[in-house]
């Protein structure tokens, strides 16, 4: 038996980079011969090239990963569902949207660069109609904050979906599911249509 199974499966890079950027909190597993990690990092995606930007403090021990291979999972919106609330259903069940990714974890060091990441971030995560800006920060203080930062980008060597929205049921119990969804999860109801 093979998992996820081949409906879940989600190949199409443009539904995996809407959940990437509505869900930018990535979990990122790292290990090397002697230890291991995991944390949680915001990052923006460049999609044209694949690549995700982000920083993290200085003291986080992902640091000492630079170099390595890491695997990344991007938690999209999930739901119980129950055969009280869908008659389709003949047990409980879980829908969830996930992304997984995997590159190589590559330190930015050049301050310049840095500064086009930070802008790219804050292009991806500040409010359109009133932004916050680097110009605010005096440049002094800002390499200084740079410098207490690790900025990094990954190059998306793999990312696949598993997309589990109840496709082994009929498309009656799939539309009721989305109806119920409506009022309860609309997040997660847009991914039945």
């Amino acid at each position: 038996m093979k998992y996820p199974f081949k409906e879940y499966v989600q190949q199409q890079d443009s539904a995996l980079f809407d959940v990437i950027e509505r869900f930018p909190l990535a979990t990122f597993f790292c290990k090397s011969e002697d230890q291991a990690h995991i944390c949680h990092i915001p990052v923006s995606i460049c999609k044209g090239a694949k690549t995700l930007f982000g920083h993290a403090t200085g003291t986080n021990p992902i640091k000492h990963f630079v170099g390595t291979t890491v695997d990344i999972v991007f938690r999209g919106p999930d739901t119980y569902l129950s055969p009280n609330q869908v008659e389709g259903l003949s047990l409980p069940t879980w829908d969830y949207v996930t992304v997984q990714g995997q590159g190589k974890l590559i330190s930015i060091e050049d301050y310049g660069k840095q500064l086009e990441v930070m802008g790219h971030i804050l292009q991806a995560f500040e409010d359109k109609r009133n932004p916050w800006q680097l110009t605010a920060v005096p440049e002094k203080r800002l390499k200084s904050m740079c410098k207490s930062l690790l900025f990094f980008e990954i190059q998306l060597e793999a990312l696949s979906g598993n997309f589990k929205l109840s496709q082994n049921k009929t498309a009656e119990t799939r539309a009721d599911i989305a109806d119920l969804l409506s009022n309860t999860n609309p997040e997660m109801r847009s991914y039945y249509e």
